[in-house]
């Protein structure tokens, strides 16, 4: 998940009040990334994590049949860990037949995923599928889970969001939600340098889509890995 500053582009993870940025934008060029404008009314690009998840966990219980899901999430002040919690919630609650157990938080890192497996272990009953937050709390999840004797996706499968280049390699592969990252700094710097050269110019939200990728940790068959 996207974090730091540079320049006059913020991301998510700076996790500023509204007030800041607002004040900070009235003295240098500002864009927000991976971060609604709300009620900054400033620029911002992000992704569609709501349909992101939505298509994951879609992908899980409808194709799969699974019916017992839980949700990996990121630090609670992230604007995206709590755009993906709330989807996932959502989509849960619309799937005939499905529950959500109780969310296990991280905060991105993969250490934090190994963590978060060995808490839904100690439940005593894991859960048929964990939609993860991001790839690298999936893969630190995935590779614990199987560290303990359990099949990943034969007991247990596993999602994450990002579409990182380690998605691809792990064992199994990683079924994600691929959000455009090189598109969201482009995009963002582009609209930057609008706002420098023409300051005045009316503040945009912009959001751009996602798409789920198929592989093999959500128990779909090698074909259908990408």
């Amino acid at each position: 998940t996207l974090s730091g500053k540079v320049d006059g582009l913020l991301m998510a993870e700076d996790v500023l009040p509204a007030s800041q940025l607002m004040a900070l934008a009235k003295r240098v060029p500002l864009v927000l990334i991976a971060r609604s404008a709300g009620a900054t009314g400033l620029d911002a690009i992000t992704v569609d994590n709501a349909e992101g998840i939505r298509a994951a966990v879609t992908h899980l219980t409808g194709v799969h049949g699974y019916r017992r899901l839980c949700f990996v999430g990121g630090p609670p002040d992230s604007p995206d860990a709590k755009q993906r919690l709330a989807a996932f919630d959502e989509a849960v609650r619309a799937a005939d037949g499905c529950s959500a157990e109780p969310a296990v938080h991280g905060d991105f890192s993969e250490a934090s995923g190994s963590a978060a497996a060995r808490a839904l272990l100690a439940r005593g009953t894991e859960p048929e599928a964990v939609v993860c937050a991001n790839d690298q709390m999936a893969i630190g999840l995935m590779r614990e889970v199987r560290r303990s004797g359990v099949d990943v996706p034969g007991r247990v499968a596993v999602t994450g969001f990002d579409d990182i280049y380690p998605a691809r390699l792990t064992d199994p592969p990683l079924t994600t939600v691929s959000q455009p990252l090189r598109e969201l700094g482009t995009r963002a710097a582009r609209r930057l340098l609008d706002r420098i050269g023409a300051a005045t110019f009316p503040p945009a939200a912009e959001v751009l889509p996602t798409h789920l990728v198929v592989r093999g940790s959500c128990g779909c068959r090698a074909a259908g890995e990408g």
